[in-house]
């Protein structure tokens, strides 16, 4: 069975408040005697379920249109359950406890707070969303070799209330640090529910749309087999 791991895009997405939100506009219609329908929809690459390929942050990185359809396959998925709270940076004490769940060969973490039942409230989710310290970015590189992707359920591995060390954050799962070989696509507002079953294998699917750092995506897994 397959399941769906993002959030569709709407104009209701959580967003930033000083940015401009997703927006539909339909420009011909059924009903209104047109051939057809048809709509111009505009958005930031960064809103909703999305991927940060890594020029996102390293200007040498390669941009979401740079990987093979291969590279968005992920067949040894593993799910560190690390709840937070309000604003939290997230540490190496906080990853630790969790870490036993996953093998070395993980090539994709699935990490699941909790954070997205507070998606419904906007300004909580994004303004008051945990986020990633370098530290903790560094644990998770060191911990995982195989490691290509990690999918979250925050809006962002950035918290507005520890922009700095989010940043570093970005740039140690991006590549421009100590890991330049192996970046790891992180896939932000990820939808991680409560009663995942085992999965077989992850895909990640992007808009490829060519310029793009990073893009809109939709996540989706094969549940693993039960005897």
């Amino acid at each position: 069975m397959l399941i769906k791991l993002s959030y569709n895009l709407s104009e209701h997405t959580p967003f930033y408040s000083t940015l401009p939100k997703p927006k539909l506009d339909q420009i011909y219609d059924l009903s209104q005697g047109h051939a057809c329908n048809s709509f111009y929809f505009r958005t930031s690459n960064h809103a909703g379920t999305h991927v940060d390929a890594p020029r996102h942050f390293n200007p040498a990185g390669r941009a979401i249109t740079d990987y093979a359809l291969d590279e968005f396959f992920f067949r040894t998925p593993a799910i560190l359950d690390v709840p937070l709270q309000d604003e939290e940076l997230i540490k190496p004490a906080h990853l630790e406890p969790a870490l036993f769940q996953a093998p070395k060969e993980t090539d994709i973490l699935l990490l699941r707070t909790g954070w997205g039942r507070h998606r419904t409230n906007e300004r909580r989710y994004v303004d008051h969303a945990p986020g990633f310290g370098p530290a903790a970015a560094n644990l998770l590189m060191e911990r995982f070799p195989a490691l290509r992707a990690i999918a979250m359920d925050i809006p962002s591995v950035s918290a507005l209330s520890h922009d700095p060390e989010g940043a570093q954050a970005h740039r140690v799962f991006l590549g421009c640090t100590d890991y330049p070989n192996r970046p790891v696509l992180l896939i932000e507002d990820a939808h991680l529910l409560e009663d995942l079953p085992p999965l077989r294998q992850v895909t990640l699917m992007p808009w490829l749309f060519d310029g793009l750092d990073s893009a809109p995506c939709t996540l989706f897994a094969e549940t693993a087999h039960h005897d």
